[in-house]
C-alpha cells in the first residue's frame, strides 16, 4: 500500500493522519517546525472556541472531552467583552464554548492529538518545510496539505490570502486554574483583540487585516490595564496569511492535492475562529483520499457559512467607529436575550453543521 503524506502537524493534519492510520494506512506527517505545536511566534497560547464535543467525537472519532483530553480542553470560567471601554459578561455556555491550549507543551491539544497519532502508528518527520510550488508538485497525488498560517503553504498551493498584522504577548502566572477570555473592541483596531488564560499561560493579542503600528498596541495595552489591571512587557510583531481574500476562498482540492484547515478556508471569516473548522476538515480530508464526492459535500456543508460572514465583515467595516461605539455595547448586552442568537453564532462556525447535525 502506498504511503499517505500529510503536510502539517496542526489540528487538521493530526486528525487527518489519525483517521487514515486507523484505516490501516501507512501515514507520514511532514512539518516545518522542529516539534509538534506550531509556530513559536504564536504558541503556546490559550484559545476559546465553540465546540459540540459529543458531535465532534462522533464525527472525527476522537474524544476531546475534558475527561479524556485533560487540561488541553476545559470549560470556560469567565467570558466577557470590552466594547469601547464597557465590560460586558458573555454567557459562554450558551454558545457551547471551551478553552483550549495550543502549542508544544504536554498540556496542549496539539500534544494530545500527537500522542494519539503515535499510538495509531503515524510517523513524523519534523524540520521539513513545504517551500515552493516545486515542493508541492513532488508530493504524491492525494497528499493532504494542512500548513496553517504559513505563507509558504498558501503560495505553494496557489491559494489567495490577505495578510493580517499582529502583536502578541504572553507570560506565565502562578494561578494555573485561571481560565478566561476577554474580547476587546475599540478604535485601536478594525478587527478585535483579546486576552486569555489557561494552564498558567496569560496571553494578549491584537490584530488587524491592515497594517497596525505602535499606537494601536499602546491603546490596546492601556485598555487592558484599565479593564483588567493586567500588564504585558514583551510583545512580538508578525504577519500571517488568512483565507479571506475572496468569498470563493474555501477549497478542498488544489490540483491533485487535498487541502485542510486554514489553508482550505475552513475558518470563520468574520473573527477568524478556526479550531473547530480545522478538526472537522481534517476528517473531511481523510475521507477525500478514497471518496472525493462525499468529502466535497461534507466540505461544502462545513464552509456554507463562509460567504455570510465574509460579507458581514465587509459591511461592518463600512460603519464608522462612532456608530459601532453607540451600537456594539447595547448589542452585546442583549445578544443572548433571544434564544436564536446563540444558535446563529454556533452555526456560523465552520464545521458546526457537520457535527451538530449528526452528519458523518
Amino acid at each position: 500500500m502506498a504511503q499517505n503524506i500529510v503536510v502539517g502537524a496542526g489540528l487538521a493534519g493530526l486528525v487527518a493522519a489519525i483517521n487514515l492510520a486507523r484505516e490501516g494506512r501507512d501515514v507520514l506527517v511532514l512539518d516545518k517546525e522542529p516539534r509538534v505545536g506550531g509556530t513559536p511566534l504564536y504558541h503556546p497560547s490559550p484559545e476559546g472556541t465553540p465546540l459540540h464535543l459529543e458531535g465532534l467525537e462522533k464525527y472525527i472519532g476522537i474524544d476531546l472531552s475534558p475527561q479524556a483530553a485533560g487540561p488541553a480542553v476545559s470549560p470556560f470560567q469567565v467570558g466577557r467583552a470590552v466594547a469601547y471601554g464597557e465590560m460586558i459578561a458573555i454567557d459562554m455556555d450558551a454558545i457551547s464554548s471551551y478553552m483550549i491550549e495550543r502549542g508544544p507543551r504536554s498540556t496542549s491539544l496539539d500534544s494530545y492529538l500527537y500522542n494519539i497519532a503515535l499510538d495509531a502508528g503515524v510517523k513524523f518527520e519534523f524540520d521539513h518545510a513545504l517551500m515552493s510550488n516545486d515542493d508541492a508538485a513532488e508530493l504524491p497525488p492525494d497528499s493532504i496539505v494542512a500548513t496553517g498560517l504559513y505563507f509558504e503553504g498558501f503560495d505553494a498551493m496557489r491559494v489567495p490570502y490577505l495578510t493580517s498584522f499582529h502583536f502578541v504577548a504572553r507570560q506565565m502566572i502562578e494561578d494555573t486554574a485561571s481560565n478566561h477570555v476577554t474580547v476587546y473592541h475599540g478604535e485601536f483596531t478594525r478587527d478585535y483583540s483579546y486576552t486569555a488564560s489557561v494552564n498558567g499561560i496569560q496571553f494578549a493579542h491584537v490584530f488587524q487585516r491592515k497594517p497596525i503600528g505602535k499606537d494601536t498596541l499602546e491603546a490596546f495595552k492601556e485598555q487592558v490595564y484599565i479593564s483588567e489591571g493586567i500588564e504585558f512587557d514583551h510583545w512580538t510583531h508578525f504577519t500571517f496569511p488568512v483565507p479571506a481574500a475572496s468569498v470563493h476562498n474555501p477549497r478542498l482540492f488544489a490540483g491533485d492535492k487535498i487541502l485542510a484547515g486554514t489553508l482550505s478556508g475552513c475558518m470563520e471569516s468574520f473573527m477568524f475562529f478556526g479550531m473547530l473548522g480545522a478538526l472537522v476538515s481534517g476528517k473531511i480530508a481523510a475521507v477525500a483520499v478514497t471518496d472525493k464526492a462525499r468529502a466535497l459535500e461534507e466540505f461544502k456543508l462545513a464552509t456554507s457559512s463562509f460567504a455570510g460572514a465574509y460579507y458581514a465583515k465587509k459591511m461592518s467595516n463600512l460603519a464608522p467607529h462612532a456608530v459601532q461605539k453607540a451600537a456594539m455595547p447595547f448589542a452585546l448586552r442583549h445578544a443572548f436575550d433571544m434564544p436564536a442568537v446563540p444558535e446563529i453564532v454556533k452555526r456560523a462556525m465552520p464545521g458546526w453543521k457537520n457535527i451538530a447535525g449528526g452528519v458523518g
